[in-house]
């Protein structure tokens, strides 16, 4: 079969050279850069956002101690007035009490006001400051910016700011407000953080104040600082992009911020996950992601105040924050597109020096398959890999001429010898339809026979079938000539190129077939002329018989006083029609084993067939005063030839009576043995030599004297018994006699035969 010329372009785009080598040069360009671009984008971003997380921290940090600082400052100078000036904050003095209050009011700008108590806690001074800033002290006096409240009753009422108890400043100091005296040992206490009617946030914080030389509490100092105003002397620094601080106490309560929307969203800022591990009791939060009271997405960090219990916050939005990360992404995709981008234009450069001598290379191929021309050379355009295999494939190219004179020196040496064997040649597909067939299969069948059936094409008058089994052979009419062929045919792979299934041989052997069946009918002949005289004594029997009633009625009839009655006469006549009915069944038995039959194959009884051929051979057992027994089963069909069958038991049981000795005995034994019919013929005579046995089967060979055997019997019963399909067996041991089993296929009774 001719192979297929490629088409041009036939490959796929996507399964072309050069496209792989983009392919991977892409893939080699983005893979290492996305890996690598990806861990040092983690790794910076990482570090990125710790040094984001440790500046919030450092800010929060450092605001929670200013304004620690700052109350403890208050408190020092409040404790510094104690010792110098005891007396006279609780004398009866009002000038000096009023000049130390208007000092202190001066030197702290977080300090709102300020109370004096006497050891009763009732109230003999109240200063507050009316203005923002103070004159300078040459100028200013109490009228200007502090005003001046007459002393409280001696049961002073309790205060209307709320005065909740906080954590002591300093050296531990019980809560202390009016009304509720401050143990001799204390020195300062805190409020909580509370109120005031305009809104801002405060705490008070309250001294004892003690007699510097006796120790004796003489009464207590009491300062509201404005956490407002103090908180803002820390808050107003410069905050980064979106940033912004603000303070809340253990409650959640805003204290100060920076962001004026804040103080609107008092439960929402409670809900923050920053503001609740505060309030859970958590001393600092280095940074963290969450949504913030509007919802957005920030960074947070915290730190709390030991004393007040406050923590301060730093919260920015995580954009805001995360802006130099998204800077160093795209810088980095910037640097990987521009690098991708070069490698890729490498790529397609070097895939295109690389794929142009492999396609020249593919062309001069498509080039040499379209014209066949195997002498052809591809010119070499490098010596490098593709250079080789170019030289490489011109040494193939030579390889293949020389291989292709020698297969078609090989395919005319073989179509000379397949037409020139005396034998017919056909390919055969699954179907057994004919795909090819050889000269001589055309001289008998015709030239026509493509995809035609080999049976339709074989069959004919006369034709016993096709494709049964190796070396049957089969009838066919050709020319109104009866033909003979032996059959052979072989299974072939299912991987040649002509999808053939079946190599099918049909030998001519009628010359072969027609000799078998002369040396089988000189055979006949033979066993006939030896039964002839014992024919001719058996029919002689009756013969007399028929002679004497004949005469002895004839000379009754010419006696008047002697003759015979009608019922002898009778009797006379039947018993001459038994003698001769009998002499016709024994020239009839004769008859039917002599007469040329047809060579075809029918269901046969062995046991019938087999009885009828010992009738012949009775006469000759009773001569030798032998005894012929035969034992058979019923019903033992075999497919074969009726004469021929019986020709096979004379010749064999012939040579029986021929060894065995006088009264001696000749067995026969029939039956079914599985699939087989075993039939038996056992002498007890004289035996065959060993030396003898291997060649008792060919033509021609005897041991009987000359004129009593032509050589032929076994091997013409081997022949037939083979053609049934069977096989014979030969067993003998010289001086006790031989035993031939034969053996051959059961079929049931009506089976069409193949």
């Amino acid at each position: 079969m001719e192979a297929k010329p490629l088409k041009e372009n036939s490959i796929p785009w996507w399964m072309r050279i050069k496209v792989h080598f983009l392919l991977f040069g892409i893939a080699m360009s983005i893979l290492p850069l996305f890996f690598l671009g990806y861990l040092g984008f983690t790794s910076v971003r990482q570090n990125l956002q710790m040094d984001i997380y440790e500046q919030n921290f450092n800010q929060v940090s450092v605001l929670a101690h200013e304004i620690q600082d700052a109350i403890a400052t208050v408190e020092s100078s409040l404790n510094f007035t104690k010792p110098t000036t005891a007396r006279a904050l609780t004398g009866d003095e009002e000038t000096p009490r009023q000049l130390i209050l208007e000092t202190l009011l001066q030197k702290e700008p977080a300090l709102k006001e300020l109370k004096v108590y006497d050891s009763n806690s009732r109230s003999i001074a109240h200063l507050r400051r009316l203005a923002e800033g103070l004159p300078d002290s040459a100028a200013s006096g109490p009228e200007h910016a502090f005003s001046a409240e007459p002393p409280l009753p001696a049961e002073p009422p309790l205060p209307a700011e709320p005065l909740l108890p906080t954590k002591p400043l300093l050296p531990a100091a019980p809560f202390l407000s009016p009304g509720t005296p401050l143990a001799a040992e204390s020195s300062a206490a805190i409020s909580d953080l509370y109120f005031s009617p305009e809104g801002q946030p405060e705490i008070r914080l309250t001294v004892a104040v003690q007699d510097p030389v006796e120790g004796k509490l003489l009464g207590y100092l009491q300062g509201t600082i404005d956490l407002t105003t103090m908180i803002s002397r820390y808050f107003n620094f410069q905050l980064d992009e979106g940033k912004y601080v603000f303070l809340v106490d253990r409650s959640g309560t805003l204290i100060g911020q920076t962001d004026p929307a804040l103080p609107g969203h008092q439960e929402a800022l409670r809900q923050a996950p920053a503001v609740q591990s505060f309030m859970a009791g958590e001393a600092f939060s280095t940074g963290s992601d969450y949504k913030n009271y509007a919802g957005a997405h920030v960074i947070g960090a915290f730190a709390a105040m030991d004393t007040p219990n406050w923590g301060v916050f730093i919260e920015q939005p995580a954009h805001e924050a995360n802006k130099p990360i998204f800077e160093l992404a795209l810088r980095l995709i910037m640097i990987a597109i521009l690098i991708m981008a070069l490698v890729m234009i490498i790529s397609i450069s070097f895939g295109l020096k690389v794929v142009h001598p492999i396609e020249n290379l593919e062309s001069q191929v498509r080039q040499i398959i379209r014209t066949g021309d195997l002498e052809s050379h591809i010119p070499i355009e490098s010596w490098d890999e593709i250079g080789r295999l170019v030289k490489s494939f011109n040494q193939l190219l030579n390889s293949l001429d020389e291989k292709n004179e020698n297969l078609k020196n090989e395919k005319k040496l073989l179509t000379t010898v397949v037409d020139g064997v005396d034998a017919g040649m056909v390919l055969l597909n699954s179907e057994t339809k004919i795909l090819w067939w050889n000269a001589k299969f055309a001289q008998w069948f015709g030239q026509e026979l493509a995809n035609l059936p080999c049976e339709q094409v074989i069959a004919g008058p006369g034709t016993e079938g096709i494709l049964l089994e190796n070396g049957r052979t089969i009838s066919v009419f050709l020319q109104g000539e009866r033909r003979h062929f032996r059959q052979m045919y072989y299974e072939l792979s299912p991987d040649n190129l002509e999808n053939a299934s079946y190599l099918l041989l049909l030998d001519d052997v009628t010359q072969e077939v027609e000799m078998e069946a002369r040396m089988i009918e000189t055979d006949k002949m033979a066993a006939i002329g030896l039964l002839a005289s014992g024919v001719a004594h058996e029919i002689n029997n009756p013969l007399a018989v028929v002679a004497a009633y004949s005469e002895d009625l004839l000379d009754r009839l010419d006696e008047e006083d002697a003759a015979p009655s009608q019922e002898e006469i009778k009797l006379g006549f039947k018993t001459v029609l038994e003698q001769i009915v009998r002499c016709k069944q024994i020239t009839a038995q004769l008859l039917g084993f002599a007469r040329k039959r047809d060579s075809g194959s029918d269901l046969i009884d062995i046991g019938i067939a087999s009885a009828q051929t010992l009738g012949l051979l009775e006469h000759k057992a009773r001569q030798k005063h032998l005894h012929l027994h035969f034992q058979g089963e019923d019903s033992l069909f075999a497919l074969g030839n009726e004469n021929e069958w019986q020709q096979v038991v004379l010749n064999l049981v012939t040579n029986a009576l021929d060894a065995s000795a006088e009264e001696g005995i000749v067995e026969l034994r029939s039956y079914r043995e599985g699939p087989k019919i075993q039939f038996i013929i056992q002498d007890y005579g004289e035996g065959i030599p060993q030396d003898h046995l291997k060649k008792v089967f060919d033509p021609f060979f005897t041991t009987k004297s000359l004129g009593q055997g032509t050589g032929l019997g076994l091997y013409v019963s081997y022949g037939i018994i083979a053609k049934m399909h069977g096989e014979m067996i030969l067993e003998s041991t010289e001086g006790q006699g031989t035993k031939v089993t034969i053996s051959l296929p059961f079929h049931e009774a009506g089976e069409q035969s193949p």
